[in-house]
């Protein structure tokens, strides 16, 4: 066969053309395999490809080169040049043959392995900025949000992860405001997003990495405001419950106070009124005994001795004191069986028999009630003379008024053309 010195001078530079590729695609393949981290018989593989490919295309080339200068072959020219043309070709269809098929395998096991570009990439996905760096502050790793963040506080990206970390514990940013430093350091940036920097270390091997990490917690930020501000408001209601609680203790008092006065005021000034009833009458009339039963409960109120009395015998009570100042008492209606109602306008019969007594001089009282689904209203007067001008609320009335107003009520007092006491009351307790 002809040896391949003898091609013509195409021939021959078409296979030194064929031997650059093929040695092109050998040391891709030698870089990937390291690039990669394959294993040993596929990194052996590639050294032998490459170095194959290297000698062929050295040897075609001193037998292109010695050939044009007239000079002796050298080794590798000796070795080529003698062989012939049809098995440098065969070397050469073999190298790429054996070069597509670990190409195919290289590629194979780079879709089903993690690569450091897949690894970039998936960080760069990321929302989240990461940013790893040696202990001086070196990047290592940065993914497209941490350099963005960077940009957007300090105009430029990570450069230094360590003085990154400094400026922000110092406040020193360019854009935002700095909301915290301690434990962990929290920005708001100018479009009103809240980002959480968080700096940790991870051992690898005898090297440390020092991580930086930045988490969006807007959301989690806007909900922890609004769960501080109904904190307050909560403490400002229970504040407010605790002072609402002191006034109604306060006012209970004060009601019980005013009952406890209002019963002393009617319980006397009906025993007053029994008293002067008892000596206007001619001595064979008086009844010293019934006389006798009024002042003894009297002292006994004033004396703090008298037991409440119960609801069913409050009118009978009531009854009793206006039979003993000659006084009678008229009702249209029913009154209420028991509750606030009831005592209101039991109170309002004790202070309007006080007053016919007292200022008419009548001897008949009168009380009309009705009711409506949601109220009492009663009508209270007498027979005596009319009052003189208008009705100066003091003393007795001026409790009543309280104590209607405390069962919110109404209370109103007629003088022409005589004397109307008319009283509202919801029903049931207030």
């Amino acid at each position: 066969m002809t040896p391949y010195f003898t091609l013509s001078t195409a021939f021959q530079a078409m296979f030194g053309f064929v031997s650059i590729l093929l040695l092109i695609v050998a040391v891709w393949l030698l870089v990937s395999v390291c690039t990669y981290h394959q294993n040993r018989a596929f990194l052996f593989t590639s050294i032998i490809l490459a170095a194959s490919a290297m000698f062929v295309l050295q040897g075609v080339s001193d037998v292109s080169i010695r050939l044009r200068e007239n000079k002796s072959f050298t080794f590798f020219a000796d070795i080529i040049g003698h062989l012939p043309w049809a098995v440098i070709l065969a070397i050469q269809i073999f190298l790429f043959i054996v070069l597509l098929v670990c190409f195919l395998l290289l590629r194979q096991k780079t879709r089903n392995s993690l690569t450091p570009g897949a690894i970039k990439e998936s960080l760069d996905a990321l929302p989240d900025g990461v940013c790893f760096s040696d202990r001086d502050g070196l990047p290592l790793l940065v993914n497209t949000q941490m350099n963005r963040l960077s940009g957007e506080l300090f105009d430029s990206e990570i450069l230094n992860a360590e003085h990154f970390w400094t400026l922000l514990n110092q406040k020193k940013i360019r854009n935002g405001a700095i909301l915290n430093v301690e434990p962990d350091v929290i920005v708001r940036m100018s479009d009103g997003k809240v980002w959480n920097f968080h700096r940790g270390t991870i051992q690898v091997g005898r090297n440390e990495v020092r991580e930086l990490i930045a988490n969006n917690i807007t959301t989690q930020y806007c909900l922890n405001r609004e769960l501080e501000e109904r904190n307050r408001s909560l403490s400002r209601i229970n504040e407010r419950l605790r002072d609402y609680g002191r006034e109604v203790e306060r006012i209970t008092t004060e009601n019980e106070i005013l009952s406890a006065k209002i019963r002393v005021h009617d319980d006397v000034g009906q025993s007053l009124l029994a008293f002067r009833s008892y000596q206007a009458q001619p001595p064979e009339e008086r009844d010293r005994e019934q006389l006798l039963f009024l002042w003894r409960y009297t002292v006994s109120v004033l004396r703090n001795e008298a037991v409440q009395t119960e609801s069913n015998n409050d009118w009978e009570l009531l009854l009793k004191a206006a039979q003993a100042v000659d006084v009678t008492v008229s009702l249209d209606g029913e009154l209420p069986k028991d509750g606030k109602p009831r005592a209101v306008l039991i109170a309002a019969l004790h202070e309007c028999l006080t007053n016919t007594v007292k200022h008419a001089n009548g001897n008949c009282l009168s009380c009309s009630i009705c009711e409506n689904h949601d109220a009492f209203m009663a009508e209270l007067t007498n027979n005596g003379k009319p009052p003189a001008g208008e009705i100066t609320e003091t003393g007795g009335l001026a409790n009543l008024r309280r104590t209607v107003e405390a069962a919110a009520g109404s209370m109103t007092i007629l003088s022409e053309p005589r004397f109307l006491l008319r009283l509202t009351l919801p029903k049931g307790e207030n």
